[in-house]
């Protein structure tokens, strides 16, 4: 996947695929893949201990973009996840937070986007720190996904960008 920073004005999400809470490929089945709209500030989920979250799967395409309409779209093939925080991934990371709560984090004013083919199951599902069901699990394989980006300005019809 590809981990990348956009300025703190590209804040309002909308996006093509699963939603409209976190999901990941183990915990999608209440998801529904549909045409949603968000703030970035709604997608981080505040868990007692900060970890990696507001993952979501399936997705055909993405926009990230200010309050008057320009941005930046993502397209990919195969179907891809993404997370668009407030937070980086070290800010999330227990090795870097030295066991801290979420309420020590300290928001950033840029948002972190992860664009990744898959992402690896959450697992736990009879107690916390249950490995993920090995159908859920990323093999050591060589794979590929491709993607896009395309500037966004206002009115852009995403329907019709995605397919070009």
């Amino acid at each position: 996947g590809m981990h990348f920073v956009v300025p703190k004005d590209y804040n309002m999400i909308e996006y093509f695929g699963k939603g409209p809470w976190e999901n990941y490929n183990d915990r999608n089945y209440a998801s529904h893949v549909g045409h949603y709209k968000s703030s970035v500030d709604e997608q981080y989920v505040p868990y007692i201990a900060p970890e990696e979250n507001g993952n979501k799967t399936d997705t055909r395409w993405l926009v990230m973009k200010d309050n008057e309409g320009y941005g930046l779209m993502v397209v990919g093939s195969p179907l891809f996840d993404f997370s668009a925080l407030h937070y980086s991934q070290d800010d999330l990371n227990r090795k870097q937070r030295d066991g801290h709560h979420t309420i020590d984090l300290t928001k950033s004013s840029e948002v972190f986007v992860n664009i990744d083919l898959k992402q690896m199951g959450v697992g736990g599902d009879d107690a916390w720190g249950a490995r993920t069901h090995a159908e859920y699990t990323i093999k050591p394989e060589p794979m590929e996904f491709w993607y896009v980006l395309k500037p966004v300005i206002p009115g852009d019809n995403y329907w019709e960008k995605a397919r070009h």
